[in-house]
């Protein structure tokens, strides 16, 4: 018998935002939890499902992950190993307190005793679900009867098992995302490192090969031209490859090459969204964002300022200089409905573009 469960693996473009809220309002059993990364990300859900409905109607509720996290598994049975409410999340970057052993509850776990630690919630959750009998999972059973989990590109540590845990209590679930897209990570937990960025596809295969998850792929973009499609594929080319359903034409379509010195030109003619990878890629006098800032959005048009290793890719066309960039690479391309611009100097250039000139 096929899971209730699933993961759809979305193209950059392809409309993932509006299925997951036109999912959620089209249940009519139950309370759906449509669960997102950060809260950015509930907002634009939120607007989306605004758009459909005057009011988000009550058996459709938006959590952040954490608030998710913290509110419907953490506080209801946090005394099975912790007898102090807890009063929030200690948000950390790295990791929390390597040295102070699990057997510590208080110490491992919180700071204060009132804060957990965010890298350390969700093995907090399987902890005290284990020591309840399996209390939580059978109260978020109750509570929801589908959840729907958009950005699951950007869980790592620990998040990985509670999902799992979840997946094997019964509950449906519906996960959205592409790992293509993965430049955020909801902590830095050591657990689960080999899973890490693009790599958690192979998570999502030992799900499917354990029978908890079926895997769909959306292949098509409503974004992107065929052109810029084709690029942000030639990052991961093992993956199926992306439709392009944007058939409008202008006056400059594609992928092109602009010199240095003739970035004033180009943006005077045709005002693109100027991308780096970060602040440490120069490209004064212009704004930039970072491609990570850049996730979500869509331009007409964007002039890429490389870093060292793109402009060796330009260069070369060799992914190998940017594989461990390749999801920001990705994001960074693949946020253009009709151009993309690489501003390069090089002669020799090992990707399918035009040079431009004024």
């Amino acid at each position: 018998m096929p899971s209730a469960s699933r993961i759809i693996i979305s193209a950059a473009g392809g409309g993932k935002t509006t299925r997951v809220v036109d999912q959620a309002l089209a249940s009519d059993q139950g309370i759906t939890a449509l669960i997102t990364y950060t809260r950015n990300n509930v907002r634009e859900i939120q607007l989306k499902a605004y758009k459909r409905r005057p009011v988000i109607p009550s058996h459709v509720e938006v959590l952040s992950w954490y608030t998710f996290l913290l509110r419907e598994l953490a506080r209801p049975y946090r005394s099975a190993m912790h007898k102090h409410r807890i009063d929030g999340i200690h948000w950390i970057e790295g990791k929390s307190v390597p040295y102070i052993p699990a057997t510590k509850t208080g110490a491992h776990y919180f700071v204060d005793g009132s804060r957990v630690y965010s890298d350390k919630i969700a093995k907090f959750i399987c902890e005290c679900d284990k020591r309840s009998g399996g209390a939580i999972m059978r109260r978020l059973k109750a509570r929801f009867s589908h959840l729907i989990i958009d950005e699951i590109q950007d869980m790592a540590g620990y998040d990985l098992d509670l999902l799992e845990l979840i997946l094997r209590s019964g509950i449906p679930v519906t996960f959205v995302g592409d790992h293509r897209q993965a430049t955020f990570s909801t902590n830095n937990a050591p657990k689960n490192k080999g899973f890490a960025g693009p790599a958690i596809i192979k998570k999502f295969e030992q799900w499917k090969k354990a029978g908890l998850v079926t895997i769909d792929y959306e292949c098509h973009t409503h974004r992107c031209s065929q052109v810029i499609a084709d690029l942000g594929d030639s990052f991961f080319p093992l993956e199926p490859k992306t439709i392009s359903k944007n058939t409008e034409v202008t006056d400059h379509d594609g992928v092109f090459l602009v010199a240095s010195a003739d970035v004033g030109a180009y943006m005077t003619a045709y005002s693109p969204q100027t991308l780096r990878y970060s602040a440490k890629t120069k490209c004064a006098p212009y704004n930039a964002m970072n491609f990570g800032e850049a996730k979500g959005l869509t331009f007409d048009r964007v002039l890429i300022y490389p870093h060292g290793k793109a402009v060796s890719w330009l260069a070369s066309g060799s992914l190998s200089h940017v594989e461990k960039s390749a999801a920001k690479m990705y994001v960074a391309v693949t946020r253009a409905r009709f151009s993309v611009a690489f501003v390069f100097d090089g002669k020799k250039c090992g990707i399918q573009a035009e040079r431009w000139a004024p």
